[in-house]
């Protein structure tokens, strides 16, 4: 299917349904289709990206639409995004256009800035003839650099398309669905949910960045309207499993759940596979540099029982996987990013183009059992500690297989550039949580360890949070919690 043609075909035919809802705005399939035309036909002389600043109005949406039909593509950047970074990006992307889906003015930039509301004075385009040609880039998103410089990854229409399709393809749910997505635009994974669902004619409802960290807000958009399809990543569940009654029985509606992002924890999946035992749950893997994920498993009991860790699953047709002799996964197909925007030398690194093919060495180490790909961690979150080589996921693995420990994050302390000690911070289950001793849990956790990993991999120390700091994306905040801990 192509997105652009199948999106008009349902704005024909479902012209008044709901498209995107967000709080109390929502904009229906020919609402989108007629605004979308008119900022295209706005901007159709753009030989640069369209940049789409904001956070969850339904016209971010518009502004994607737009760009492809143009031909330019985009760069969403979130409102949460710092300053400096903001700039960084448009420094670098030099748009020609801003479409501002807020109601300030970006200061940043020279650009022509569009608003929402000068759509309603422009006249309208009924029908707009797409520009954008298969190889061309529908998307760059920014992604954080080893260098501190952000790197823009750049997704061609012809992958965007073939991505859709797959997981219009694993839905079981059918058309006309009701899909949650919990991902700011300007990260991935919302990709997941935007066009799958507007392929199959569904009602996407967008999660607020204040909804991550307060469940009642989540949990009055959820009994507000009957989700059918869940995209997320596997940390933003975590927290919505300790609402209470989060369960087939209210929310019978819910059907089917998308995971990426993350490990996708034994525990975590045991718990929602207990609370959803009718549900269809999807564990998928894949970076942003091919084209949000590539593998996918049916994650069932019989899964559950087999494998600890969770196995991502088989890739997608058209994408092969392998692994160097080092262990590192490899991509090679039409999955892959064009590169890194105006940056040819990170290109070089890790891009690399074969003869009719194109592989991303991914940095994740993975190994394939059974005919299912198990991915290993990073290979750049190993660390040298007292001259032994340490993989800091591997103590976070058999720590979150422990009864009394939810979650687990393993937190490297330097000194002087070198890593002097290991800590421990941990999330309790509800049970343990309501009464302990942290130096008789310190030392229960210890000794536990002792019979899994040699005593050079167990943490020094352990500290217990009531909830582990996720970013705007819906990640665990890896780095907070390592500012928190070490300081």
């Amino acid at each position: 299917m192509d997105i652009l043609t199948t999106f008009e075909q349902h704005a024909s035919f479902y012209p008044d349904q709901a498209a995107i809802k967000y709080n109390d705005e929502i904009l229906t399939y020919k609402e989108l289709e007629l605004f979308s035309n008119t900022l295209a036909k706005t901007i159709e002389d753009a030989s640069k990206p369209l940049l789409l600043y904001g956070h969850m109005s339904p016209f971010m949406v518009v502004g994607m639409l737009a760009s492809m039909k143009a031909g330019c593509g985009y760069v969403p950047v979130d409102t949460s995004l710092p300053e400096d970074r903001i700039a960084s990006i448009i420094n670098k992307v030099e748009p020609q256009y801003i479409f501002n889906t807020t109601s300030e003015s970006l200061s940043l930039a020279s650009s022509d800035e569009i608003f929402p509301t000068s759509l309603h004075h422009m006249p309208t385009v009924e029908h707009y003839e797409a520009y954008i040609e298969s190889e061309d880039i529908a998307y760059i998103i920014f992604t954080s650099g080893s260098t501190g410089e952000p790197k823009g990854v750049q997704i061609k229409y012809s992958s965007l398309n073939e991505f859709a399709d797959w997981v219009v393809e694993l839905n079981q749910t059918g058309e006309h669905q009701q899909w949650l997505n919990q991902a700011p635009f300007s990260f991935d994974l919302s990709v997941m949910a935007i066009y799958p669902c507007l392929l199959s004619a569904g009602t996407l409802n967008l999660v607020d960045k204040n909804m991550i960290n307060k469940p009642k807000l989540l949990n009055e958009l959820l009994e507000r309207n009957d989700i059918n399809v869940w995209v997320s990543t596997p940390s933003f569940l975590e927290m919505c499993l300790l609402l209470p009654h989060f369960d087939e029985q209210k929310y019978s509606q819910l059907k089917q759940f998308y995971f990426c992002g993350e490990i996708f924890a034994h525990k975590t999946a045991t718990i929602l596979n207990n609370k959803f035992p009718h549900a269809t749950i999807y564990n998928t893997y894949g970076p942003t540099e091919a084209t949000v994920a590539i593998t996918s498993i049916q994650i069932t009991k019989d899964i559950i029982d087999k494998y600890n860790p969770l196995p991502v699953g088989v890739p997608k047709n058209g994408t092969t996987l392998d692994v160097t002799e080092e262990g590192e996964l490899v991509i090679t197909g039409n999955c892959v990013s064009a590169g890194y925007f105006k940056d040819e030398d990170r290109s070089k690194k890790v891009f690399q183009d074969n003869e009719h093919s194109r592989s991303y060495y991914t940095g994740d180490k993975a190994v394939q059992k059974d005919g299912l790909w198990f991915i290993q961690g990073r290979i750049d979150y190993q660390i040298k500690l007292n001259g032994y080589r340490i993989e800091l996921e591997e103590i976070e693995f058999q720590l979150r297989h422990m009864d009394k420990i939810r979650e687990a994050i393993v937190v490297p302390v330097y000194n002087k550039d070198k890593v002097s000690k290991i800590i421990g911070v941990v999330t309790l289950t509800q049970e343990t949580s309501q009464n302990f001793d942290i130096n008789a849990l310190s030392h229960e956790i210890k000794e536990q360890l002792k019979q899994y990993v040699p005593v050079y991999m167990i943490p020094s120390k352990f500290k217990v949070i009531d909830q582990m700091p996720m970013t705007v994306n819906g990640k665990v905040d890896r780095k907070k919690i390592a500012e928190v801990t070490t300081t």
